[in-house]
């Protein structure tokens, strides 16, 4: 089982990870996965909500055991985007994955993931897709992943020629452009960035929704390590055991 990294350590896919000896306590940032775009369309569908962001400030953890961090994996077109999720001893951050378009002929942007459906300290919502309610051609942008210090970008309405624009404007992943007549959505980008609609077309596809994120941060026996953390609470801990040692 790998330990788990020097912080801070981003986890970028579902994995279990070992907390250093030392560490009792993380801060845990999470991102929810973003939607798929909107497909299939004699009209260009709205795009794809952007993943939520959640921040739980200390989750108490026991050093030496190990620990799931659940990522919102990616999704395809017109899928709704998975949560992001981490259990610790005394709390849980959950960060909500963002929602496919709705509506006649998928027109509506699918909303960001909310923050009523994530847990933190910390709350913010992805970005809601680019919507087209007067029917034109190209598909809508995707919405942004949340932000860690503001609600994602919404993504841009599809003009008569071109594909909206991905909601952009903080450090979440930006939506991706809905695609212009006859072409598909482009993909969101990591973390959390919901898949631009597609063009019309019968065969053509939404981009894909991109996968979440956990950021985690930690420091050991009360000091802060920029890197190598996991060999700093080794070193304590044999300090400690030699310590032990003569004294018994």
């Amino acid at each position: 089982m790998a330990d788990l990294g020097a912080s801070p350590f981003t986890i970028s896919a579902t994995a279990a990870y070992t907390i250093p000896w030392g560490v009792e306590n993380i801060q845990v940032a999470c991102r929810g996965g973003g939607a798929g775009g909107g497909e299939k369309y004699l009209f260009g569908p709205g795009g794809g909500g952007g993943g939520a962001y959640a921040k739980r400030n200390s989750i108490r953890v026991i050093p030496g055991k190990s620990y799931t961090f659940t990522v919102g994996a990616q999704v395809a077109s017109y899928t709704a985007g998975n949560l992001t999720t981490f259990v610790g001893e005394d709390l849980t951050c959950t960060a909500a994955g963002g929602s496919i378009p709705t509506g006649a002929s998928l027109k509506v942007g699918g909303l960001g993931g909310t923050t009523a459906a994530s847990v933190g300290d910390v709350l913010y919502a992805g970005g809601q897709g680019g919507s087209n309610p007067s029917g034109k051609l190209p598909g809508g942008g995707g919405g942004e992943g949340g932000g860690s210090s503001a609600t994602g970008g919404i993504g841009g309405d599809p003009t008569a020629v071109a594909g909206g624009l991905g909601g952009t404007g903080t450090d979440g992943g930006d939506g991706g452009a809905g695609g212009v007549s006859g072409a598909n959505g482009n993909p969101g980008n990591v973390p959390g960035g919901g898949g631009g609609g597609a063009g019309s077309g019968a065969l053509k596809v939404g981009g894909t929704g991109a996968a979440g994120q956990i950021v985690v941060t930690y420091s050991a026996q009360g000091r802060s390590f920029g890197g190598g953390v996991a060999a700093a609470g080794s070193m304590g801990f044999s300090l400690l055991m030699t310590v032990l040692r003569c004294l018994f």
